[in-house]
């Protein structure tokens, strides 16, 4: 099934004010998916949970290297160790990152890998391969901005929490 607009972020940490900010980007850009690349959750979960329950259909969310300890209860979406989704028609592969595991996508048969872990925004492409990281919606690092990245029109765009253009790639 095709996307014509996914949002996709990774790290909220437990960030109440990061979920929120993620659930305002996917009503103001009408997504029709979301994607959380993990490390989502923290010890009391339930309001997250609660929310994240109202659009289950739209999520696609993975388990970060914080997020092994926590299985949310009363959750009605998944909350899986890797994902896919389309981009348009092209399948993506959705992880945390933390696994070296994750990178080898020619058993997957994906060209696009979706990864959170980094807290810090990039695209890059080697050997047929765009790895896009949107670095963090609630905890940047590395001198980055809280940023986020937006599937839509063929290409995937990183913003930061300004809007203002980080990156942007084309996708088959």
């Amino acid at each position: 099934m095709e996307n014509n607009v996914v949002l996709i972020v990774a790290d909220i940490h437990a960030s109440m004010a990061g979920l929120d900010r993620t659930l305002q980007l996917a009503e103001r850009f009408e997504a029709d998916k979301i994607v959380i690349l993990g490390d989502t959750f923290g010890v009391d979960a339930k309001a997250m949970v609660e929310k994240l329950n109202k659009i289950a259909k739209k999520l696609v969310i993975v388990k970060g290297n914080n997020d092994w300890y926590y299985e949310p209860e009363d959750a009605d979406f998944l909350f899986m160790e890797y994902g896919f989704v389309y981009l348009g028609k092209t399948l993506a592969y959705a992880c945390h990152g933390h696994r070296l595991d994750d990178m080898n996508l020619e058993k997957y048969g994906t060209k696009v890998i979706l990864q959170g872990h980094i807290h810090r925004p990039f695209i890059e492409t080697y050997s047929g391969v765009t790895r896009v990281c949107p670095g963090s919606i609630a905890s940047p690092r590395f001198g980055s901005k809280k940023s986020f990245a937006l599937y839509r029109d063929g290409k995937i765009t990183i913003y930061s929490d300004e809007m203002e253009v980080f990156d942007e790639i084309e996708i088959p």
